[in-house]
């Protein structure tokens, strides 16, 4: 019965290979300096205007999946001013609680670690998507070989170096 089942599953939901481990985020920035922010799958940033705060969660194909702004009624009406530390936090919580109920659990942050340690925007920003369970990290990638597939017909040999790598290293 699982095997009639498994032969005519469709994954009718894209995002779910990301969660499962099964895509692997953008590589070839190995020589960047900047390669961590480059190579992901959801990226969550704060863009700060100047009279409002917007909070994105940009996928790496599509762009900005999910936003919450203080330019929105809604959440404008509940604050104090559209610009302040209060409005980054509730930013933040809006785009979390936004993010979980469509799915997304892992997002990497949009700053780096010394702007996110100098803005208390930012700070207060990411603070508030990690206490509401928004994970700022995306889980490591399954590689595709014979253990995780059986349909392969070949394991991977272990790469050796040659004699030029070795010369190289002198």
């Amino acid at each position: 019965m699982a095997s009639r089942f498994v032969k005519n599953f469709v994954n009718r939901n894209p995002r779910n290979n990301e969660l499962m481990g099964r895509q692997a985020a953008n590589t070839g920035y190995q020589f960047e300096k900047n390669r961590a922010s480059r190579s992901y799958i959801y990226k969550v940033e704060l863009v700060e205007g100047k009279s409002h705060r917007e909070g994105r969660l940009v996928h790496y194909q599509d762009g900005v999946v999910i936003s919450a702004s203080t330019k929105e009624p809604s959440i404008a009406s509940q604050l104090y001013s559209k610009t302040d530390t209060s409005a980054a936090l509730n930013i933040g919580r809006v785009l979390a609680l936004r993010c979980l109920q469509s799915g997304i659990h892992f997002a990497m942050p949009g700053a780096t670690k010394e702007a996110i340690e100098k803005s208390q925007h930012q700070t207060y920003f990411f603070k508030a998507l990690q206490e509401e369970g928004l994970t700022l990290n995306e889980p490591s990638h399954l590689e595709h070989s014979y253990e995780t597939d059986k349909s392969f017909t070949w394991k991977r040999y272990p790469l050796k170096p040659t004699r030029q790598d070795k010369l190289d290293e002198l």
